[in-house]
C-alpha cells in the first residue's frame, strides 16, 4: 500500500467516527427530549383527569338544584 492511500483511508476513518459520535450525540440529546415531553404529557393527562372530575361535580350540582319560580315582571 502507498502512503497516499494509508492516510485517506485513516482520514476516511477518522470522518466516519466524527460522524457517528454526532448521531449519537443528537440520539441522546433526542431522548431526553422524548423524556421531558413524557412527563409533560404525563402532567397534562392528569391536569385534564382532575378537571374532568371537577366538570363532573359541578354538573352534578347543577342538576341537583331546585329551580326558582319564575319571574313575573311587575305592573
Amino acid at each position: 500500500m502507498d502512503p497516499s492511500s494509508v492516510l485517506l483511508a485513516i482520514e476516511e476513518q477518522k470522518k466516519w467516527r466524527d460522524r457517528f459520535k454526532r448521531i449519537q450525540d443528537r440520539i441522546r440529546q433526542l431522548d431526553r427530549k422524548k423524556a421531558t415531553l413524557s412527563k409533560e404529557l404525563d402532567r397534562v393527562h392528569k391536569r385534564m383527569a382532575d378537571c374532568k372530575y371537577v366538570l363532573g361535580d359541578f354538573k352534578e350540582s347543577t342538576f341537583t338544584r331546585t329551580s326558582a319560580p319564575p319571574i313575573i315582571p311587575g305592573r
